[in-house]
């Protein structure tokens, strides 16, 4: 009988605990990134030197080879359409490509659930063809708004205007000639969310997880400070937002696999900011929520793909512990020097440590959620004592910068 494999798209940091989930489960993992250096290469049983957004040479790939490949999956890694082609091509349950490449582009996402009903804040599309009109599209809009490329993550070249200006135009005309597409809207205003699910084989919804997202908009670009779990929201407010989630995913005929939703709670009810079809980064699913919680969304997940069942106690909470994730911020420059590292990776209560700079490296300005230097995950039974173990852990961390 020939080997399973999951064919993991990343080879990221984000990808290791999924390779060992699925280890677990005795699968064996092809593994695509376009990094031959790629931190995951050395756990997979197949490397793939192939761009995790180029759909064609994956597909082209799976045309060539004759391995028995069973699920197809992007955790941590904002490549759904990618995963969704290759499942088509494959035969494999999961979600469209249509509805990845919807969810994908944020400007029609946005269009889609206006046309579904769901409340939505002012927003223009513009682009190359309107651009002459840009001075008009502004003065109907109102303020704050944040303006998005259609296609990007981690907030990167998103930033909020708090008015009409010479700034926001010529900000506007750079992401044009970047990303040809840029969308402008309202600026929701409340507190953050991620709200991840799952739909199973067989079509049922379950809720898996909600964590707070917290956030600085200095200088008025949105960068994520950390992650608190589980979420602090009153019971009723959560229901509503797992409700939010399921309904979504029915009216886009999300009939199996991953519904991640950012969320933002605002005095006029839940509303949705994004939503995508895979799992989630920032070390959410992997390492903050099964530390907290005891849940193995990966294993779920895993399962989904492959098409088996999964024991919904892989998404009950067992441990009920409290989570929360930060960063240190030194100064802009090139790092000289880094102390203090091993000694908080010893901090009673600290998980986990993802430094993700050296010696040598430059700090640059923190204006998108790809920026921070790196990913602290504390644990405690009460999240006082959680931000507290925190605290220490950064304090403990010293970085000496030097301006460039």
């Amino acid at each position: 009988m020939k080997e399973k494999y999951l064919w993991v798209i990343g080879g990221g940091e984000l990808q290791i605990p999924l390779i060992k989930e699925a280890n677990k489960l005795g699968l064996k993992t092809v593994v695509s990134d376009y990094n031959a250096e790629c931190v995951a290469k050395k756990y997979a049983d197949i490397f793939v030197e192939i761009n995790i957004f180029d759909i064609n040479a994956h597909v082209n790939y799976l045309k060539s080879c004759d391995l028995n490949i069973v699920g197809v999956l992007a955790a941590g890694i904002d490549t759904p359409e990618t995963m969704a082609a290759m499942n088509e091509y494959l035969g494999l349950k999961g979600v469209s490509l249509k509805t990845a490449l919807l969810v994908k582009n944020k400007d029609q996402f946005r269009l889609k659930l206006q046309e579904l009903g769901y409340p939505a804040p002012e927003f223009k599309i513009i682009t190359q063809e309107n651009i002459q009109q840009l001075e008009t599209l502004l003065e109907k809009m109102p303020y704050p708004l944040i303006v998005k490329p259609t296609n990007n993550s981690a907030s990167r070249d998103m930033k909020i205007f708090q008015e009409n200006s010479d700034e926001l135009k010529q900000f506007i005309k750079n992401n044009i000639q970047k990303y040809q597409v840029v969308l402008i809207e309202e600026m929701f205003e409340g507190e953050e969310q991620t709200v991840e699910c799952l739909v199973d084989i067989n079509g049922s919804f379950h809720n898996g997880f909600i964590t707070d997202r917290k956030f600085t908009f200095e200088n008025g670009f949105p960068v994520e400070l950390g992650l608190v779990h589980p979420t602090g929201l009153p019971l009723n407010t959560q229901k509503e937002l797992f409700g939010l989630a399921k309904k979504v995913a029915h009216d886009l005929e999300i009939n199996v696999g991953a519904v991640k939703l950012d969320t933002i709670t605002t005095k006029n009810g839940p509303r949705i900011i994004e939503l995508t079809v895979r799992h989630s980064g920032g070390y959410d699913c992997q390492y903050l929520v099964p530390r907290s919680t005891g849940k193995n969304i990966l294993k779920a997940a895993i399962l989904t793909a492959i098409g088996e069942i999964f024991e919904p106690q892989l998404l009950h909470d067992n441990l009920h512990k409290f989570g929360v994730t930060g960063s240190v911020w030194p100064q802009t420059g090139v790092i000289t020097e880094i102390t203090g590292l091993e000694e908080a990776k010893q901090i009673k209560g600290v998980e986990e440590i993802f430094f993700r700079y050296t010696i040598g490296d430059t700090i640059t300005p923190y204006i998108d959620c790809a920026s921070r230097v790196a990913f602290i995950i504390c644990t405690a039974q009460s999240p006082k004592e959680a931000n507290e173990i925190l605290n220490k852990a950064i304090q403990t961390i010293q970085i000496k910068t030097q301006a460039v």
